[in-house]
This record gives C-alpha cells, sequence and structure tokens, in this order.
C-alpha cells in the first residue's frame, strides 16, 4: 500500500531534526515512491512511499518523532492502470 507522509518539523527542535534526517536509514521494507520534498519557507515537508503495513512506517518514522509531527495516510491512486 502506498501511503503519503506529511511532516512539520517542532521549531524548537530544528536543530535535532537536521541531525537526525541526517542519520536516517530506509528500511528495505520501505518503497520511497516520491522522494521526501520540503516546502520552501516552511519547517514542514512530504513524502509517498509503499510499504505492506502501517506499523513499518510508523517504526521507521518513530526515531524522529520527538522532533516532528508526522501525518501519515493511506492512499489510492486517482487513475489505477
Amino acid at each position: 500500500m502506498k501511503f503519503l507522509i506529511e511532516w512539520t518539523i517542532k521549531p524548537k527542535y530544528r536543530k535535532d531534526a537536521i541531525k537526525a534526517v541526517e542519520k536516517f536509514e530506509q528500511p528495505k521494507t520501505v518503497k520511497t515512491v516520491f522522494a521526501a520534498h520540503f516546502c520552501v519557507g516552511a519547517q514542514r515537508g512530504i513524502a509517498v512511499v509503499e510499504a505492506e503495513d502501517a506499523a513499518v512506517i510508523h517504526k521507521t518514522l518513530s526515531q524522529m518523532m520527538d522532533y516532528t509531527n508526522f501525518n501519515v495516510t493511506p492512499i489510492l491512486p486517482l487513475f489505477p492502470k
């Protein structure tokens, strides 16, 4: 299943969040569909990933949850093949 991941960095943890992103390693069980993009002039961004289970997404993001708020939404293609 594909998931839209939206995040907002908590302002007082900006430096910590940047360090966590630098150390981040995506597990092989999560496939990037649309790479992470940051919104210009904001502390937020988006990505689209594919994984078999939402629990994998939670485990992957848990290392950054102290510094960042996440919204994870299951998505389907608008125009399926």
